[in-house]
């Protein structure tokens, strides 16, 4: 199928948005020659690393409690934890790895030394955490030592833990794993377990070869073909009437859409009035 000029401005502008390393010509060459579904998964796993601002309920695990840290740092876990209920921004408590570091062409080349996970975040892959430091950046040059992780999904926050650094140290050259790490381990492994009958076997997380979650495959698939399946309809008028009518969203007196992307949630922009019409939401 030829691809639409709506869908190929959609597609570059993709390709522009994602922070590349090193951010030259070659690295944004190398994300335009992609097709859609493929520059997907790099904007997934990319943009996953960020949390939509919205009001979430939050839940806080035994294994967060019972840590001392939880008492010894209740004033700013608390803080931290009202941006989360008023549904306060959060990006400057996150890592500011993905302002920078969103993709990288070494991640893709073939060979046994190559380093799959240089452009991705392998705990929020693999376990589906984020962390969170306790102090916003970038007004402070150094960051405190300790980061809060929870899994979020759209309407809750679930704190599993805080930790130190230390959590975030092994690499091939000191492959000892920390207390620290080994911790966090052992509380997905319990997460991911509960509820489950003795011995039962589980599969938590599945990485495709090159690295990515192949949950992430399967989302940048399926609004690939969401695109491509309502993309030739945006040229009739009453089914754009009716797509605005359906998102109860005021039609413009002429309507002009273009695919949008508002951090996971994919959807129609008509910049005319600012309206955002969500046809697919994302996770979190």
């Amino acid at each position: 199928m030829a691809e639409s000029k709506r869908v190929k401005a959609f597609r570059l502008a993709i390709a522009k948005d994602i922070p590349k390393f090193p951010n030259d010509k070659a690295s944004l060459q190398a994300l335009q020659s992609k097709s859609l579904g493929a520059l997907l998964i790099d904007h997934r796993k990319w943009r996953i690393r960020y949390i939509a601002p919205r009001a979430r309920a939050v839940v806080i695990e035994p294994t967060a409690t019972a840590d001392p840290r939880w008492q010894s740092l209740a004033h700013e876990v608390q803080s931290l934890l009202e941006k989360v209920r008023s549904g306060a921004d959060l990006t400057p408590y996150l890592s500011l790895q993905p302002h920078t570091r969103g993709f990288t062409p070494a991640a893709t080349e073939r060979g046994s030394d190559v380093d799959r996970w240089a452009d991705k975040d392998l705990m929020l892959n693999v376990m589906g955490y984020h962390h969170l430091h306790f102090d916003a950046a970038p007004g402070n040059a150094v960051r405190s030592d300790n980061v809060m992780f929870a899994y979020v999904t759209r309407d809750k926050f679930m704190v599993v833990g805080i930790f130190n650094h230390a959590v975030f140290e092994q690499t091939e050259s000191n492959p000892t794993i920390t207390a620290e790490r080994d911790h966090l381990w052992q509380i997905f492994d319990q997460r991911s377990a509960r509820g489950l009958a003795p011995a039962s076997v589980i599969v938590p997380t599945v990485i495709t070869l090159s690295g990515h979650k192949i949950e992430f495959v399967r989302a940048a698939t399926v609004y690939a073909r969401l695109v491509a399946g309502i993309d030739p309809s945006l040229d009739d008028p009453n089914y754009v009437r009716c797509l605005y009518e359906q998102a109860g969203v005021p039609i413009s007196k002429r309507p002009k859409v273009e695919w949008y992307l508002h951090f996971l949630d994919l959807g129609l922009l008509d910049k005319n009035v600012g309206a955002f019409i969500c046809l697919k939401e994302g996770p979190n």
